[in-house]
């Protein structure tokens, strides 16, 4: 004996009344969640990498800042030598006898909608010794 013929999505467990019934468009909506998890962490990785680039340079503003002042420069052009490299530094400047002391910060905030998660203070401090002749 056969089996008697059936239409379309009629076999046991399947079709509009079966198992799979409310199925239609679920990977759509799955492969939505997974493409907006992708882009939030691709942010947040592109973000991490320019902290990095902006502490090197926070870096760099300090040591050419101490080099400055460890030939003599004066407070307001050790400052402008930091801010050459990052223009919203904060500098701070502590001389004594022997050495220079340069420390400059600048604060981080993340793009877009992350920036209600906060921001971060980046610091750099760089000492050097005085250069003989240097005015103190």
């Amino acid at each position: 004996m056969t089996e008697p013929r059936r239409g379309p999505g009629s076999r046991p467990g399947h079709g509009p009344f079966g198992p799979d019934a409310g199925d239609d468009g679920a990977v759509t909506v799955e492969a939505a969640v997974s493409l907006l998890a992708l882009v939030v962490a691709v942010v947040a990785l592109v973000w991490g990498m320019s902290l990095v680039g902006a502490q090197l340079a926070v870096g760099e503003a300090s040591r050419a800042a101490a080099r400055a002042a460890a030939r003599g420069a004066s407070d307001t052009d050790v400052a402008a030598e930091a801010r050459s490299t990052v223009a919203a530094a904060e500098v701070r400047i502590a001389r004594d006898a022997a050495r220079v002391q340069v420390e400059v910060s600048a604060v981080a905030a993340p793009p877009g909608l992350l920036g209600g998660l906060g921001s971060f203070r980046l610091s750099s401090t760089s000492t050097a010794a005085r250069e003989p002749g240097s005015l103190p």
